[in-house]
């Protein structure tokens, strides 16, 4: 081969790399990832947040009797399990930046109701499944890199329990939401520039993850994506 054609060779790889590279990212629309968290405001009504495990006992004989099932009662919440997929809904223009969101979490809580007056103690693990969908809208984004922020609304299945009706009183009269707003998520390619797997951790509060009722204090989502 001639050195002519040995460079022009070399120049169609180096140049052609990026394009083809850049191709290969285009056709990665979807992104799932799996993730736990700390539990939602709902659950927050109940108790503050320490470690992996979160109890609460209420015991107020103070109380008229018509509220007692609402105080007298001990629980056990454990972090949330969530499924998140992403997908990116342009390559180029006004929506190059917005990703459709959607979202399943899992909450499980240990409840004890203690009824004092019949002295009777009823034990159940309350659980509820939520899915919500959303817009992501990314701030930063490359091949290494995501920072975003989302907002996702939907409903829960599952909230029959008499646990999620006391919480969810206690949230408010109207009822408590299903939704979820990430002040700033980030997404982290781990391995080489091939790889589609990322470690992501996401900040925020909501029906998902929180950690008081407070809207200013985040609470924190942590798991593995993939991207494809």
């Amino acid at each position: 081969m001639s050195l002519n054609r040995k460079l022009l060779t070399l120049a169609i790889l180096v140049f052609g790399i990026p394009h083809w590279v850049q191709a290969e990212e285009k056709q990665r629309k979807f992104e799932i990832n799996v993730g736990i968290s700390t539990p939602g405001m709902i659950e927050m009504q109940d108790s503050e947040l320490s470690g992996l495990g979160f109890e609460h006992f209420d015991d107020y004989y103070d109380q008229p009797l018509s509220d007692l099932d609402k105080e007298s009662y001990k629980s056990t919440l454990y972090p949330c399990l969530s499924v998140e997929a992403a997908y990116k809904l342009a390559d180029a223009g006004f929506f190059k930046r917005l990703d459709l969101v959607g979202f399943v979490g899992l909450h499980n809580v240990y409840f004890e109701n203690i009824d004092i007056v019949n002295n009777n103690i009823s034990k159940e693990t309350a659980t509820k499944l939520d899915i919500l969908v959303g817009i992501r809208y990314n701030i930063i984004k490359n091949t290494y890199f995501n920072m975003y922020s989302q907002f996702m609304a939907g409903g829960a299945v599952g909230v029959k329990s008499g646990y999620w009706k006391m919480m969810s009183e206690k949230w408010s009269e109207g009822g408590s939401p299903t939704m979820q707003f990430t002040f700033l998520g980030f997404n982290v390619k781990l391995g080489r520039r091939e790889s589609r797997l990322g470690a992501m951790v996401e900040l925020g509060f909501g029906s998902e993850y929180a950690v008081s009722n407070l809207f200013i204090i985040p609470g924190v989502r942590t798991g593995l994506s993939y991207k494809f």
